[in-house]
């Protein structure tokens, strides 16, 4: 990761930051997530315009989570979300 940032400058970025009250912080952070998840959702669906809503979870999921779990593993969560899915699809 390229940081060419001087010092000061991060220091008194940091600075700015923790002077805003920790609830304001924590709603903007909040916010930002939604709105990246809304971006790379949006992203989805342009490539795939008929995809499912199961599969546009997946997707969003594989994305948010590719460098978390090998493999193996993000199968099987899949495979758990899948199942989960259509378990409770009915339910609603």
């Amino acid at each position: 990761m390229m940081n060419d940032t001087p010092k000061h400058i991060l220091k008194k970025q940091f600075e700015i930051i923790n002077s805003i009250p920790l609830r304001e912080r924590l709603l903007n952070l909040f916010e930002l997530t939604e709105l990246s998840r809304k971006i790379i959702e949006n992203r989805i669906k342009e490539k795939n315009p008929e995809i499912s809503e199961i599969d546009l979870k997946i997707e969003l999921f594989r994305c948010f989570y590719k460098y978390d779990f090998d493999e193996a593993k993000m199968n099987k969560i899949i495979d758990s979300m899948r199942e989960y899915y259509y378990r409770n699809k009915s339910v609603v």
